[in-house]
């Protein structure tokens, strides 16, 4: 009976740390630690990005003036960056982002500062999303193209 006290502590202990860092981990962590959300992205800013060789799981800082960051799929098409959210529209990033548009990328260490912007054209839609159902083994009959998915450009700031 103990040893399941015990075994009982330990999973609430690590259910509760989890919801904290989930709560405040925008507080204490710099960048998303896995799937936990994180804050500002640190180190310094390259100004040239080069897409070629992004990892399979980028940093995505989103709200500057609070910063939360995410880790997140991504896909170069045509020598630009993407990336989906799956349910889009019942995730709460993809509406905090769109808000005030700047982001800040993390790929290979390191920062580039961009802007989101939601893609709607079905063509480009289409080659985004069998561009990622490749890159992530996804069936590309099931590639992330629906209504329910939605896709966002990383493109250059203008000044």
């Amino acid at each position: 009976m103990k040893i399941l006290r015990w075994i009982a502590g330990c999973l609430g202990a690590l259910v509760l740390l989890v919801l904290l860092l989930d709560t405040f981990g925008g507080y204490v962590l710099e960048g998303p630690l896995g799937p936990i959300p994180g804050g500002a992205l640190e180190g310094p800013v390259s100004i040239d990005p080069d897409w070629a060789e992004i990892e399979e799981v980028i940093e995505l800082e989103i709200r500057p003036d609070r910063p939360w960051s995410l880790s997140i799929w991504a896909v170069v098409v045509d020598g630009e960056l993407y990336v989906p959210s799956g349910f889009g529209e019942r995730r709460r990033w993809p509406s905090v982002a769109l808000e005030d548009p700047r982001v800040r990328v993390r790929t290979r260490g390191k920062i580039y500062e961009r802007r989101i912007v939601r893609i709607t054209e079905s063509p480009l839609r289409e080659r985004v999303a069998r561009a990622v159902a490749r890159r992530y083994g996804l069936d590309e009959k099931e590639a992330p193209g629906d209504d329910s998915t939605w896709i966002f450009h990383l493109a250059a700031r203008t000044q």
